[in-house]
């Protein structure tokens, strides 16, 4: 399909002014985001630094925005600093973003006077939009690969299927209905992935990005929908795709509605020997170093997960903190075990997957991470909020659990936990499918 600004057999039709610093303020910004944004970048393509050079490419931002969050908009609290969370809608992130564009806004207006004689940018515009598809279809195979392999919405956790279901947010039913179905998300994965795989080739880029913004139109409706705390993350992407689109969407409709064809777009990487072996690193980079090791990872990871579940361990289940002390010289003082929310948690559910979540006083649930070793009778335990602890694990007996942190006895943390009988079956995972139904299944 072709290029608006130009013409079969004649030169490059000038752009407008407007259209220019358009550009101008699209190429600031979108570089800055793909760079700078510290959420699946291109960076961690780079072996070995490229976690540590997207950490540091984020911090020009996001410390301005915490200076402006506590001095300007007065933040307190927990919004008022950097933190992990799982969320990427902090107060900070939107400061951020804003600074962000903020930054791209004067970069492209002293762009404009410094370049004020140039008439059109096509050459910069192929190299920008395959920077971007690059940036795209990493992100599209992260998260693929995370549906492919079922691990981004696991089956319905005990905590969730212990819970009523006025108690659950929609965030919560968002993911225990995918997730109750491993088929469904498999597919969905399986689109994203594809999306991944066609966007970096300039013959089937058109056909990549359009399925990215399908695939990323329905992951916005799920995060606004849903309340699902990612919305700055999926519009950005979803912008992003249509960036990509936007000098093909004119031949597109024109295609769609008329039927006339014409020639590709230009916003291609330039075909010349050296474009094309710079084309050929850079995707052999993101397919090798980023598909492909993202693959291996996601599959051990399942791998170990389906071993857990066939083969769960002995403190599976929910247990109920009956006391929680620490020990200060043999002397013990009640210590409750605090979420990142900083209430006391009541409940701790060691999932059959091996991850572990965490019920506090207001009933929200925190997901943890864990690691059990039942041979040296060990747990690894940490949280959003909570730095990671070592802890020896007894059992009076099958109902009563002792965690008592690794060290010195004397001097240490100890939590006393009974477990909760729960049900041996559950309809929502027993149900299955079928083909024929007499009546509506419905409870």
């Amino acid at each position: 399909m072709s290029d608006p600004s130009t013409t079969a057999d004649a030169e490059p039709v000038r752009w407008t002014p407007l259209t220019r610093l358009a550009f101008r303020l699209v190429f600031c910004y979108c570089l800055l985001y793909v760079f700078c944004c510290g959420n699946v970048t291109l960076w961690k393509v780079i072996p070995f630094v490229g976690e540590t050079l997207e950490t540091w490419l984020a911090k020009p931002f996001w410390r301005p925005a915490q200076w402006l969050g506590q001095h300007l908009f007065h933040l307190q609290g927990v919004s008022a600093v950097l933190h992990q969370s799982g969320s990427g809608d902090k107060p900070l992130d939107w400061i951020a973003f804003g600074l962000m564009l903020i930054v791209a806004v004067a970069a492209a207006l002293v762009w404009t006077v410094l370049d004020r004689n140039r008439t059109e940018y096509r050459t910069l515009l192929r190299w920008f939009s395959f920077v971007l598809r690059l940036a795209i279809s990493y992100d599209m195979l992260a998260y693929g690969l995370s549906k492919v392999f079922p691990l981004q919405m696991t089956p319905p956790s005990l905590a969730v299927l212990n819970e009523s279901v006025g108690n659950t947010s929609p965030m919560i039913m968002l993911w225990t209905l995918i997730g109750l179905s491993p088929v469904y998300e498999i597919l969905c994965g399986a689109v994203e992935v594809c999306a991944g795989l066609l966007l970096p080739f300039r013959r089937t880029a058109l056909l990549g990005a359009l399925l990215a913004a399908l695939s990323m139109g329905n992951v916005v409706l799920y995060n606004f929908c849903f309340d699902v705390p990612v919305k700055l993350y999926a519009v950005h992407l979803m912008l992003l795709t249509l960036v990509v689109l936007a000098p093909d969407l004119g031949p597109l409709f024109n295609f769609l509605l008329y039927r006339r064809t014409s020639s590709h777009g230009e916003s291609m990487v330039p075909v010349t020997r050296l474009g094309r072996r710079i084309e050929a690193i850079c995707i052999a980079a993101l397919l090798i170093l980023g598909a492909g090791v993202m693959a291996y990872q996601d599959g051990e990871v399942y791998a170990q997960q389906r071993a857990n579940r066939l083969h769960p361990s002995a403190i599976t289940g929910q247990w109920h903190i009956d006391s929680a002390e620490i020990t200060v010289n043999g002397i013990g003082t009640p210590d409750p075990l605090l979420s990142g929310g900083g209430l006391p948690i009541t409940d701790i559910f060691f999932e059959p997957t091996g991850h572990a979540n965490l019920r506090a006083t207001d009933r929200v649930l925190w997901r943890a991470r864990t690691k059990y070793d039942e041979t040296k009778h060990t747990l690894w335990l940490t949280w959003v909020g909570q730095g990671p602890a070592d802890y020896n694990v007894s059992q009076t007996d099958p109902s009563h659990l002792v965690l008592a942190s690794a060290g010195d006895e004397k001097n240490g943390y100890v939590l006393h936990l009974t477990r909760v009988p729960l049900p041996q079956h559950y309809p929502l995972l027993d149900r299955g499918f079928h083909l024929v139904n007499e009546w509506p299944f419905e409870r």
